[in-house]
């Protein structure tokens, strides 16, 4: 069975699952339910991992809480539900009296599990490694697990630093952390690569992450994988140091100024407020003024960036500011000329657009755009 196969049954598994148990009648003899974990039991460990994650996920309190549903698997006396309460039992990382329930029950049966289950509670990090973007968007990171019976998994997070360094995505994999390594380098940018992490600080900077996402929509899948994750992460050690914007001395970034501005790519803006709107466009994203992605940028000109201490029609000249900017930047960080590319590209798609509604914003409400520079409307 191939990956893409093996990924189609068990999410099949899961939905079948889901089906028997989200009745407003638990009936713990479903036979739905008996296949579909009897048939993870058969498969990789991940296949009832996520199964059980989602059992976990599934209820909100509506209509069962989840306690009613550890109780009905409780009186279901079968091998397949004995599986699936020691594995809940394990996941259930923020709540442990509900976690002792699964537990004291699983030692009160004489049912054979397999020795990857038995041994959930001693599984090893193998290691965490990140690979930070080139433009500095974010980071991502592998955790590898190594479970009792030698079969490894790895948890793979991405932090976008666009925004504030929240989860943007994740997955648990169904193979060694070397493996996953290996396959993100041959499918992406190549110019980073790598590095070890302290796995105390990989815990905190995706369960920070994890943490700023909670609000946000999410498709059924995030919410299901959510408690496998939380899972993983408790087997790293806590007290990590969490994620941190890089910082700049002043004298540096005074200097990446006068450099700009006294270079004629530069020589339009040398009216001091545009040293203070590239100062604010600096600010924006993750914080790297030599770094400028193409959603970056799109995340400034979408948002119809307006500081209120400058002149309307400074604020105006943002995307003809960053057309001129960001050639220069990636000069001198070594940024690939595609990337640039890409980022100007953005630029020209987006620049009119921002213009046209920072205008209409400000006839609607009122403004003078013309305050400090009447000669120089753009």
């Amino acid at each position: 069975m191939n990956e893409a196969r093996r990924r189609r049954a068990a999410k099949q598994d899961r939905r079948d699952a889901r089906r028997a148990l989200k009745r407003r009648r638990v009936t713990v003899d479903d036979n739905v339910l008996t296949t579909a974990i009897r048939s993870a039991l058969t498969g990789h460990p991940l296949a009832l991992l996520q199964s059980a994650s989602s059992f976990i996920n599934m209820f909100p309190g509506e209509q069962l809480s989840l306690a009613d549903a550890i109780t009905a698997l409780a009186n279901w006396q079968c091998r397949e539900s004995t599986a699936l309460l020691a594995v809940v039992g394990e996941l259930l990382v923020d709540d442990e009296a509900l976690r002792e329930r699964c537990r004291q029950e699983v030692a009160t049966r004489r049912d054979h599990l397999p020795r990857w289950i038995v041994g959930l509670r001693h599984v090893q990090v193998s290691r965490a490694v990140r690979r930070p973007d080139v433009l500095g968007d974010g980071d991502t990171l592998f955790i590898g697990l190594v479970m009792a019976d030698s079969t490894e998994l790895t948890l793979g997070a991405f932090l976008d630093h666009d925004f504030p360094s929240l989860v943007a995505d994740m997955a648990i994999l169904a193979e060694p952390l070397e493996e996953a390594v290996a396959r993100q380098l041959e499918t992406n940018e190549p110019a980073t690569t790598f590095v070890s992490m302290d796995p105390a600080d990989a815990r905190t900077w995706i369960g920070d992450g994890l943490r700023l996402s909670a609000c946000l929509p999410r498709f059924d899948e995030w919410r299901q994988a959510l408690p496998l994750a939380k899972w993983v992460l408790a087997q790293l050690p806590a007290g990590g140091c969490g994620y941190q914007r890089p910082e700049w001395e002043e004298d540096y970034l005074d200097g990446l100024l006068d450099g700009f501005l006294s270079s004629p790519a530069g020589a339009p803006f040398t009216d001091a407020d545009y040293r203070v709107l590239l100062r604010e466009l600096w600010d924006t994203g993750c914080g790297d003024p030599l770094r400028w992605s193409a959603s970056r940028i799109s995340g400034i000109l979408r948002s119809r960036f307006l500081d209120y201490d400058l002149p309307l029609e400074i604020v105006l000249d943002a995307p003809a500011l960053l057309r001129a900017f960001v050639p220069f930047a990636h000069g001198q960080s070594g940024i690939a000329q595609h990337l640039t590319d890409e980022a100007i590209e953005t630029i020209n798609r987006l620049g009119l657009v921002y213009r046209r509604q920072l205008l209409a914003s400000a006839i609607e409400h009122g403004d003078d755009p013309w305050i400090s520079y009447p000669d120089r409307a753009s």
